[in-house]
C-alpha cells in the first residue's frame, strides 16, 4: 500500500490524501469541502471515516479529494476569495488521478452543507463535475444521503454501513 499525499511546500493546501494498493482493483475517491490537518502519519476523524467506509464496502484503496484545497480546520477560516492558482492545481490533480484510476474507481460526494459557506465552492464543484465528465469517467457516483438543503451528507454524521 502506498500513500498518495499531495500538498503545497508550505502545507497550507492539500490536494489529495489516501492509500492506494500497487495493483488497485477498486478505489473510492471521496470529495469533501476542504482538508483539515490530516497527514499519512496522523489521519483526522474524517479521513479515518472515509478509510473505514472504503474498507467496509470492499474497496482496496481510498483517496480524499476536496472541492477546495485550502487547509482550514474551521470553515470560517477559509479565504473569502479563493486563490485561482491553487484551485487550478487542485483540478489538475483531480483530473490526473481520475484519469489514472477511472477503470477501477467510484466517487463518493460527501461535502455537506459547508458547500454553502463560500460562493466559490459551488462553482468549484461544477468545475470538478466538468473535469469528471471530460476524462470520460465511467465509475459510479454516490452520496450518503442528502441534507435538508439537498447537499451530499458529510460522512462523520452517518453510519459506516450507510
Amino acid at each position: 500500500m502506498s500513500w498518495i499525499y499531495y500538498t503545497t511546500s508550505d502545507n497550507t493546501y492539500r490536494y489529495a490524501l489516501g492509500e492506494v494498493q500497487e495493483n488497485a482493483s477498486k478505489i473510492l475517491f471521496c470529495f469533501g469541502i476542504n482538508p483539515s490537518v490530516a497527514t499519512p502519519q496522523k489521519l483526522d476523524p474524517t479521513a479515518k471515516r472515509i478509510q473505514k467506509i472504503a474498507l467496509e464496502h470492499g474497496y482496496d484503496s481510498w483517496v480524499v479529494l476536496n472541492v477546495c484545497a485550502q487547509r482550514a480546520t474551521e470553515p470560517n477560516d477559509m479565504l473569502k476569495e479563493q486563490s485561482l492558482i491553487f484551485h487550478r492545481e487542485n483540478l489538475n490533480i483531480i483530473t490526473t488521478l481520475l484519469r489514472q484510476y477511472s477503470l477501477c474507481s467510484d466517487i463518493l460526494f460527501a461535502y455537506g452543507d459547508l458547500i454553502n459557506k463560500r460562493p466559490y465552492l459551488k462553482e468549484n464543484l461544477c468545475e470538478i463535475m466538468d473535469a469528471i465528465n471530460a476524462v470520460g469517467y465511467g465509475g459510479n457516483c454516490y452520496c450518503l444521503g442528502r441534507t435538508k438543503a439537498g447537499n451530499a451528507r458529510h460522512p462523520l454524521y452517518q453510519k459506516v454501513n450507510t
